[in-house]
């Protein structure tokens, strides 16, 4: 009798470990809506899950996990977005690059795109990335978190949001006729150099005036330490660039025709003084892109004048892809290069490689290939050397370095987004 019983005691403990098992895994894993794990300290909330992003951010090493406080958002109440930003090891990532100002930029709009917000979720001592939102209405709302690793390239990270409460009726996107807005007392008129075509690059030049006076405004603010900021996205919301006004040089080297240096991200270096007529002034702003696909696009310009952020809307048609076209690798496949310089290409990926080693006092040849336009390698930059050149997409730039001391002799792109280091030995 006494083995009887302890084998029944030990059927039933066996019995209830299993179940305290299964109820451990249960909990240690919680779905997202698309049947991807989330990691640790990811709530499942369920109104939020990916959008279907293309092949070249799928396939990032870097995402940003998102849960909110509360788990439901209502229109008009606070909400709290926390980010968690990860490593293809899952490991979590404490430290962004700041760009324009901030590690972390935060793009929700409406699916109609009648709604837009700009909004910076900031570091926390716990790693995270936190900002508040109230949503006037609720909804379907996609949200673009942007940032930048340190050492690594941009991402941007999709996620579609369902906002309880009571919705608004759709606004149908429709074309612009005028291609000048006013908002704000700013009289804004956006002028591309070229039709807008899928694929083709283009620089698009904003003027911005007074609208009492109608003179051209002199009084422009850094917003986000630049002149101005662009966001672009396609009525579909598959097609996300963030740009921002390029630099002054690659203005007044493209004016005139040539080869843009297109790019999501263009530059911006607004510290630059305006004592040359060949500068744009204040009331000019001008940012390179390229479409990727033809179809409906909203165009948001944002300014600041007096301390206050404008936000100027544009919807636009691109057309289905002409001559010029953004696959200058395919149409320009890289040129020879001298036999001892090093082949450096230049993409969305960054540069590859990024790290080359060379030895000291030697002069090193090394040759960058910008592959296409979707990236923001229009420039790179050598800032301890002064060394400064325009990569123009579809050809080779050779630039020649002689490293005088031991180290590591960094370079990047004009926005410090894509960085590379010359390893000197």
């Amino acid at each position: 009798m006494g083995i009887m019983k302890i084998v029944r005691s030990t059927k039933l403990f066996l019995v209830a470990l299993a179940a305290f098992a299964l109820l451990a895994v249960g909990c240690s894993r919680v779905e997202t809506s698309s049947g991807d794990k989330q990691a640790d300290g990811v709530a499942n909330m369920g109104d939020v899950r990916p959008i279907e992003a293309p092949a070249s951010d799928a396939t990032t090493a870097f995402k940003a996990e998102l849960r909110t406080e509360p788990s439901e958002v209502k229109a008009g109440e606070r909400a709290k977005f926390i980010f968690i930003v990860r490593d293809a090891q899952g490991k979590q990532v404490r430290n962004l690059s700041v760009v324009h100002e901030k590690p972390m930029h935060l793009l929700i709009v409406s699916n109609d795109l009648n709604e837009f917000y700009h909004v910076h979720p900031e570091p926390q001592a716990d790693g995270t990335y936190r900002v508040e939102h109230i949503f006037p209405n609720g909804g379907a709302y996609k949200l673009f978190a942007d940032f930048t690793p340190n050492g690594g390239s941009q991402v941007v990270d999709r996620l579609n949001l369902s906002v309880a409460g009571t919705t608004r009726a759709a606004v149908a996107l429709v074309e612009d006729k005028s291609t000048t807005k006013t908002v704000d007392n700013l009289r804004v008129t956006m002028k591309p150099d070229n039709t807008l075509r899928a694929g083709s690059e283009v620089m698009l030049n904003f003027a911005v005036a007074d609208q009492k006076t109608g003179k051209p405004v002199t009084d422009l603010q850094p917003y986000l330490g630049a002149l101005a900021h662009f966001v672009i996205i396609s009525e579909d919301g598959t097609d996300f660039l963030h740009a921002h006004p390029m630099e002054k040089t690659e203005a007044i080297a493209n004016q005139g025709g040539g080869d843009h240096n297109a790019m999501s991200h263009a530059h911006g270096n607004e510290g630059q003084s305006s004592n040359s007529a060949s500068q744009a002034t204040a009331s000019e702003v001008a940012a390179h892109t390229s479409f990727p696909r033809a179809g409906l696009y909203k165009v948001w310009a944002q300014f600041q004048r007096g301390g206050r952020v404008t936000t100027v809307p544009f919807v636009v048609r691109v057309a289905a892809g002409g001559e010029r076209t953004g696959n200058a690798a395919a149409n320009n496949p890289p040129q020879p290069i001298p036999a001892d310089a090093i082949r450096v290409r230049v993409s969305g990926s960054g540069y590859e490689p990024s790290r080359i080693e060379v030895k000291k006092g030697q002069t090193t040849k090394i040759a960058f290939y910008r592959a296409d336009a979707n990236n923001c390698g229009g420039t790179v930059v050598f800032p301890a050397l002064n060394i400064r050149r325009e990569l123009p997409v579809g050809k080779t730039v050779v630039v020649e370095v002689t490293p005088t001391e031991s180290g590591e002799l960094a370079f990047a792109c004009g926005m410090n987004m894509y960085r590379g280091a010359l390893v000197v030995q």
